[in-house]
Formats: C-alpha cells, structure tokens, sequence
C-alpha cells in the first residue's frame, strides 16, 4: 500500500461528460461495485511528481485501452484501486489523453467526494492505494 497526498484542484470540466458515457460508467461500476458519481475528484499529489512514478511504485494498475464506441475513439486510462477515509474504496485514475499535469491523478468514487469530506479548492486528503 502507498499512501499519497493531494490537493483538491479544479478540474477542467470534461470528466461530467465523460462519466456519462455509457462506455466509462459500466467500466467505473463493474471495477467499483457501485454507480459512480457523474464527475471526477482532481487531486495534485505532493508526495509523487508523476503518474509514471506512480506506475513504477504501485505496479497493481489496470490498463484500459483506447475504446472505440459510438463510432469514435476514446482514450484508455490507467487505474488503481483505493480508498479514502470516510469514504471507502475508490479508483484512482489517470486518463492516457489527460490534458493535466503528471501530477494530478483523478478520483471516482459513487459519492461527491467534496461534500462527503467537506472540502474546499486547496484542501488536502489522503489516498491509500492498495498495491498488494
């Protein structure tokens, strides 16, 4: 298990868009167990400067390729699972396409991460990621 720490950033406002294809909802709810939330919990890890180190530290990751659905392409990512206190399991998740930077990793939880923690822009949470 790593433990890392992030500060809640904003997103770029696609992840709602995204999380409501039907082709990420079902990967999201069969790795889950649960329907996610519509939208994504950005974090900026402190403790890891990269997703690739993120790779190399926790190598029990998910690869999903690139889909094709709806005759378009849309990218893999790259998923761990973890959880946060209060919340329990989530996924981590770094999209192979992310217009972000290597250092912001992507939370899918089935609840509003934000409100469940109470948490504003510029607040800090930690993440197990469970690598055994």
């Amino acid at each position: 298990m790593i433990s890392v720490r992030g500060r809640y950033v904003k997103g770029l406002d696609k992840a709602r868009y995204f999380m409501s294809l039907k082709l990420y909802r079902e990967i999201f709810s069969t790795l889950i167990g649960r329907e996610p939330f519509e939208g994504t919990f950005n974090i900026e890890v402190e403790n890891i400067s990269s997703y690739r180190d993120l790779m190399n530290m926790c190598s029990r990751y998910i690869v999903i390729p690139d889909q094709y659905y709806d005759g378009r392409v849309f990218g893999g990512l790259y998923i761990w699972f973890g959880e946060i206190e209060r919340i329990g399991r989530v996924l981590v998740v770094r999209p192979f396409r992310s217009a972000h930077k290597e250092n912001i990793l992507e939370i899918v939880s089935d609840k509003r991460i934000r409100d469940e923690l109470g948490i504003d822009y510029g607040g800090y949470v930690d993440i197990k990621i469970l690598c055994e």
